[in-house]
């Protein structure tokens, strides 16, 4: 990904979570195509960078992390925060401070759990740049910590932080502080200018209200737990409330095909590529399912589709070898397995490869 001070194009699958505080995300995904990217709701294994959104941060309604989050650091995808997105566009000044910190030394100094010092990071309530630290960021963590030190959940403060920059844009931690006055509500008082006679108010918290972003979240927990009801019918209402984004329209195709649903799972994965048709993934698994259902020239459309989409992508450049070997076009197949063997060249699916080559090679040669 570029750095602050570099805003060329950006390369690869930059996913979104969370809700955007800047701009709204139709915006952001045409940002980020301008780039040279291709732009995501949530995070997967090609994810090369996963954004935060300052607003609306991806936790489940227990606290827990949201399955985005949790597969980003699985994977271990970047993730950046809504203020350093920004700056990659050119939409923001980087913030520039003394920084004498490391995560570590934020950790220890302020009593956080590392874990919790680099989430706090992706939600942007730290900024850390290069690895480093301000005294601003070691400040709001302790503040954090005091909070957290009282049983009130996490969930909570990002929920109150929410509704506090819905009021007032300019607030941050470093202007703010918040006292505990029960589990799930907390004493706000804005240090930069009073709210009323009394200088504070009491903020409760409530749940936020239904948007795609959260379904999706829930959707994909949902799918992790197995609950294939659930995820099967929150997808389809995050497809019904944002068609522009594919990512749900995706995982709905795979749930259902998942379910033998295969008609249905066609349809959801052309809803995909309608919204995104440089979405890869896409491409390749709805050539898998045509080619299931005996219709082997338009998987290999759609798999060229996807390697136009990605032209390394190794799983679609083999299936293409192997589609054309079976349709008896050696010539063509031939290609595609030494595309496919440039980029792998050692594994067990490379030993196939080479094996049909060779004979691909050995039919050219007859026929010659």
């Amino acid at each position: 990904m570029p750095t602050e001070a570099n805003t060329s194009a950006f390369t690869g699958i930059v996913g979104f979570t969370g809700r955007l505080a800047s701009m709204k995300r139709e915006e952001a995904f045409a940002l980020v195509r301008q780039k040279g990217g291709s732009p995501r709701r949530g995070g997967t294994r090609q994810t090369r960078v996963l954004v935060v959104g300052q607003l609306g941060w991806p936790l489940l309604p227990d606290g827990r992390l949201a399955n985005s989050l949790q597969l980003a650091k699985t994977y271990r995808v970047e993730i950046a925060s809504e203020q350093r997105f920004l700056e990659w566009t050119g939409r923001a000044i980087p913030r520039e401070h003394v920084r004498p910190y490391d995560s570590g030394q934020i950790a220890s100094l302020s009593g956080l759990p590392l874990d919790v010092v680099e989430l706090l990071t992706a939600f942007g309530l730290l900024d850390c740049r290069e690895g480093r630290y301000g005294f601003r960021d070691l400040a709001s963590a302790r503040q954090l910590a005091g909070l957290l030190a009282s049983r009130v959940k996490l969930s909570a403060i990002t929920k109150s932080l929410q509704k506090i920059h819905d009021w007032l844009p300019e607030a941050s931690l470093a202007n703010l502080k918040l006292y505990p006055a029960s589990s799930d509500t907390l004493l706000v008082e804005y240090m930069k200018g009073r709210l009323d006679t009394a200088g504070q108010f009491v903020l409760p918290v409530e749940e936020s209200k239904e948007d795609a972003d959260a379904l999706f979240e829930q959707a994909q927990a949902a799918e992790r737990a197995q609950d294939t009801a659930t995820a099967k019918r929150l997808y389809e209402k995050v497809v019904r409330m944002d068609p522009s984004d594919p990512t749900a329209a995706f995982n709905l195709g795979n749930l259902l095909r998942g379910g033998g649903q295969k008609l249905e799972a066609e349809t959801a994965y052309r809803s995909a590529i309608k919204a995104d048709a440089r979405f890869a993934e896409a491409w390749y698994n709805l050539a898998d399912l045509l080619d299931e259902q005996g219709q082997p020239d338009q998987a290999i459309a759609c798999l060229i589709r996807a390697v136009d989409a990605e032209p390394n992508y190794a799983d679609a450049l083999f299936n293409l070898g192997l589609l054309h070997q079976r349709g008896d076009k050696p010539a063509a197949a031939a290609a595609y397995w030494r595309r496919y063997l440039a980029l792998d060249n050692s594994s067990d699916w490379a030993a196939r490869a080479k094996q049909a080559l060779k004979y691909c090679e050995m039919q050219i040669a007859r026929s010659a």
